[in-house]
């Protein structure tokens, strides 16, 4: 009897640890990150240190998985399961999967599990995020009011030639440059692209209410009785010259000839001259980037739109089955300093060093095995910053106080927070999409001449339904507005 009883209570004994083992299994989510080509080589040593931080934090550890925009397209169609994911307008498109039902409405998940992340977030970045007053996604705390920046090389023009940095260059502004290099270097290219073009530099011509299929409100409207009126991109008039002046300079050799043809280019064989949207006090990631010392100069913005506010953002998948310790993990990837910095520079001593508290440079091994797209994981402002490689480009900790306060006098969109619900005219937005991405490359690296194309683009997008789409855009605007 005694030796049953003993075994009774050993049998429970091990009863309750293979229990209490069980209780301490972590959860395991899938996040979804961009990436424009492949994974950063070193990711999987990083993952694990990650897992390892989250174990102990929050008990989850996650598989990141990196996808470039067709992979996530095909894997939201086919239902793939995930429980996190990058997403905003140009990628995963945030509006279309909040009215398709595949995001999770987070309004009350955010208010009981990530406080502390709320917290430390401006009040108006969560317009963006926001539809029919519930919210869909995290907004990532960076850089949210479109500026868009030339980016020169500091050694040709400034050490060579002998300029004085402008810190303020338009658009066409940009032309004796080109012409200066080329004059220098005739076999040689000034601006050096892929198919993608000068980065951003159709943000600044219309508050795009979608850029896939070309339909906005035009920013030189804003402040007249014009400016909530919905246009279609090709037919206004900035967006047509500025098409115009980049083909103009693809005739006078300042653009690679092959622009239209290749996938990507890398900052450090792009040219010197380049661009992108960012902000005063970015020169110094450019640089790095660059891997040669630049300075920048404004040709647009501040622009705040509802666009602008979904530049990078994160949302939770309406089918996940562990919504409470995902929304938990976006809250530790925004809030905790040893997981954000592990997660965008990797292993300290391997990937990048401390130079001094608040700032770190990347190794080699770091630029080269773990680079990517740091914006798209979380916030910008948990963490150090990245040294400059460029004694003429120092770092500066205090600059995001800065960008935000020159966000004051931002031209804002008088539709801040629309969205668009395609439902009813998803079938022409499609078809209008697909005719943009046939013509779109040839078009933005000025390939193509758009006086010949243009009229072309526009006849097909008015046959497959563009008037109907602008209608129809138009009439959910008033809706919104209340007209």
């Amino acid at each position: 009897m005694k030796k049953l009883l003993t075994l009774i209570v050993a049998v429970a004994m091990l009863l309750s640890c293979m229990s209490f083992a069980a209780a301490e299994e972590p959860v395991k989510l899938v996040w979804w990150l961009f990436c424009s080509s492949e994974a950063p080589l070193d990711w999987a040593e990083v993952e694990e240190q990650l897992n390892e931080i989250s174990r102990r934090e929050i008990g989850v550890e996650c598989e990141f998985r990196y996808l470039d925009s067709n992979q996530v397209s095909l894997a939201m169609q086919t239902g793939e399961y995930f429980d996190i994911t990058f997403t905003c307008d140009w990628y995963n498109d945030f509006a279309t999967n909040v009215f398709a039902g595949l995001f999770l409405d987070m309004t009350e998940l955010l208010d009981e599990y990530a406080g502390e992340m709320v917290g430390t977030m401006l009040d108006n970045i969560w317009a963006g995020s926001t539809i029919d007053g519930r919210i869909y996604a995290v907004p990532h705390m960076k850089d949210y009011a479109m500026e868009i920046f030339w980016i020169l090389d500091t050694e040709y023009f400034v050490n060579e030639k002998g300029l004085e940095p402008d810190h303020y260059i338009s658009f066409a502004g940009i032309e004796p440059y080109f012409e200066m290099y080329k004059a220098d270097n005739p076999d040689n290219y000034p601006f050096i692209t892929s198919r993608g073009g000068f980065t951003s530099w159709q943000n600044c011509l219309a508050d795009w209410i979608s850029m896939e299929y070309l339909v906005g409100l035009d920013w030189d409207a804003q402040g007249t009785e014009d400016e909530t009126t919905v246009v279609f991109g090709l037919e206004v008039p900035a967006f047509v010259e500025r098409l115009q002046l980049i083909h103009k300079w693809y005739d006078m050799g300042y653009i690679n000839p092959d622009a239209a043809l290749l996938e990507s280019v890398a900052r450090s064989n792009a040219g010197v001259v380049q661009s992108g949207q960012g902000w005063f006090g970015a020169e110094t990631v450019w640089s790095n980037a660059r891997q040669k010392a630049s300075y920048i100069s404004r040709f647009e913005g501040p622009f705040l739109s509802t666009a602008s506010l979904r530049g990078s953002m994160t949302a939770i998948s309406s089918t996940t089955e562990h919504a409470v310790e995902a929304m938990k993990l976006i809250n530790l990837m925004n809030t905790n300093d040893e997981y954000r910095t592990l997660a965008r520079y990797g292993i300290e001593g391997k990937h990048y060093e401390v130079v001094e508290p608040g700032i770190v440079r990347k190794t080699d091994l770091g630029n080269t095995n773990m680079s990517l797209a740091a914006y798209t994981q979380g916030s910008y402002v948990v963490g150090p910053i990245e040294a400059s490689a460029f004694e003429s480009v120092p770092a500066d900790p205090g600059m995001w106080a800065k960008v935000w306060d020159g966000y004051k006098d931002a031209k804002t969109s008088a539709a801040l927070g629309f969205t668009f619900d395609l439902t009813s005219t998803e079938t022409q937005c499609l078809a209008m999409s697909a005719i943009w991405i046939d013509y779109r490359n040839e078009l933005i690296t000025g390939t193509s001449d758009p006086d010949e194309i243009l009229p072309k683009m526009i006849a097909e997008m008015e046959g497959v339904g563009m008037r109907e789409v602008i209608a129809e855009c138009q009439r959910q605007l008033d809706e919104y507005l209340g007209k």
